[in-house]
């Protein structure tokens, strides 16, 4: 666990379908539906593996990776601003899928956690698809960055990277 000084507890925001659903023995990464439930997005976390699967719900998925952890990038909040968040980024050739929740630390906050997932190709914004209100299925903190010192991996607060 990181931040262990800071006062909030991990939680669940759950406000989606079944859909989201990660598979038995496995965590929720981040996972939410888009343009009013026609698209999902699931990323979840199985001991070393970790998964993107994007869709439509009831069909074939139109993008599905499986990445060992120490594959994904991960950026940790760095306990400062207005919100909690955190980023996963699944690579794919040379597009990275930039998946991010943040929560707001607004007790009137309308919405109080967003999330989605940016699309980038050589460092150019590609897409940048934003979850459905009240869709959002996370927490802090993802259990990946866990999973990535799990495997022998150490986060870096001074250079933002993953050794």
């Amino acid at each position: 666990m990181y931040f262990e000084d800071f006062p909030v507890r991990p939680f669940l925001l759950a406000n989606s379908a079944a859909v989201l659903a990660c598979p038995e023995g496995a965590e929720t990464l981040v996972s939410c539906t888009f343009k009013g439930g026609a698209k999902t997005l699931t990323t979840c976390l199985h001991g070393e593996q970790a998964t993107y699967v994007f869709g439509t719900p009831g069909r074939q998925p139109e993008l599905e990776m499986k990445r060992d952890v120490r594959e994904v990038g991960m950026t940790p909040w760095p306990g400062i601003g207005g919100s909690i968040w955190e980023e996963a980024i699944f690579v794919n050739g040379d597009v990275r899928y930039i998946v991010y929740y943040s929560i707001s630390k607004d007790p009137g906050a309308r919405n109080p956690m967003e999330g989605g997932v940016v699309v980038e190709q050589y460092g150019v914004e590609l897409a940048h698809l934003r979850c459905d209100a009240g869709s959002v299925l996370s927490g802090y903190p993802l259990p990946l960055f866990d999973a990535k010192v799990a495997a022998g991996q150490e986060y870096s607060m001074e250079t933002g990277e993953w050794e």
